[in-house]
């Protein structure tokens, strides 16, 4: 079965709706509304997990994957660099800031290449934490 794609330079957005849907919840987790916009990511991909486009369920896929992984590496780590080090320790907290910036910035630069793949109609598995496509 194939799904006919728009012409990328007819259209301002060739990709399917849902997949930009998906990775734009991905970002509006990571920058706007945390909790909020990950439910909501929780819900659509639930409602939609067997969506008959491959394209839609790559990017639901990969994003809500990556939302809980990701969100759990951060807290988990964070708190352990904190428990580990102490709250009075300087260092803990140099250590800890970086860790959190480093990987929070890491999340929201691979969450843009997501969302531009999605307008492009085009699938995209995230490193590390997206989990490998069987169809």
């Amino acid at each position: 079965m194939s799904i006919d794609r728009p012409d990328p330079l007819r259209h301002v957005m060739p990709g399917p709706r849902l997949a930009v849907v998906a990775e734009a919840l991905f970002l509006i987790n990571l920058m706007l509304l945390p909790g909020l916009a990950f439910l909501a990511l929780m819900v659509v991909w639930a409602l939609n997990r067997e969506h008959p486009d491959p394209l839609v369920r790559n990017h639901l896929r990969q994003t809500g994957w990556t939302c809980i992984w990701g969100g759990l590496l951060l807290v988990v780590i964070s708190v352990a660099i904190f428990l580990l080090g102490g709250f009075d320790n300087p260092w803990t907290w140099v250590i800890g800031v970086l860790y959190f910036t480093f990987v929070h910035s890491s999340l929201i630069l691979l969450g843009v290449i997501g969302l531009s793949r999605a307008i492009n109609g085009r699938s995209w598995r995230y490193p590390i934490f997206g989990p490998r496509e069987q169809d």
